[in-house]
This record gives C-alpha cells, structure tokens and sequence, in this order.
C-alpha cells in the first residue's frame, strides 16, 4: 500500500490527458485537420452551409509548383 502523495502522482497524469481528450472533443473547431483544411480551403460561407469549400489559389499554385519541381527532379535524376 503506498502512501497519499504516491497515489497522487500516479493519478494526475491520466486525469489530466482525460482534461484534455474532453476538452479537445468539445471543440470540434481546433485540431490538427482542421488548420490543414484551413490552409487549403477557402472559409466556408455560413449562409450556404450545404455547399462545398472551394480550393484556394495560392495553395493550388504552390502545389503544382511542387509537383512540377519533383517532377523535374525526378525525370532529370532518376530517367537519365
């Protein structure tokens, strides 16, 4: 049997991961996906919530760029 101060320590860390777990489930809008969504989608419209978000065009020219660049790495590196 241990003592009051040991029970303590071994109990804090779940309950306070559970804290968290409840606290980001309450909270639909923050996360990880939702900033990534953010970065590539324009803001959805509230008045016309059944409509798509629609791609931004900086992040769909920084993608082609990118596809363009590894295209040309690898067709300059790997096929000669």
């Amino acid at each position: 049997m241990g003592t009051k101060s040991e029970s303590l320590k071994h109990g804090q860390p779940t309950s306070a991961r559970k804290l968290f777990e409840d606290y980001f489930r309450s909270r639909p809008d923050i996360g990880f996906l939702k900033m990534l969504l953010d970065l590539a989608l324009e803001p959805r419209d509230p008045f016309k919530l059944w409509e798509r978000r629609r791609w931004k065009k900086g992040f769909v020219t920084v993608l082609l760029f990118v596809l363009a660049a590894l295209g040309w790495f690898g067709y300059f590196s790997l096929v000669k």
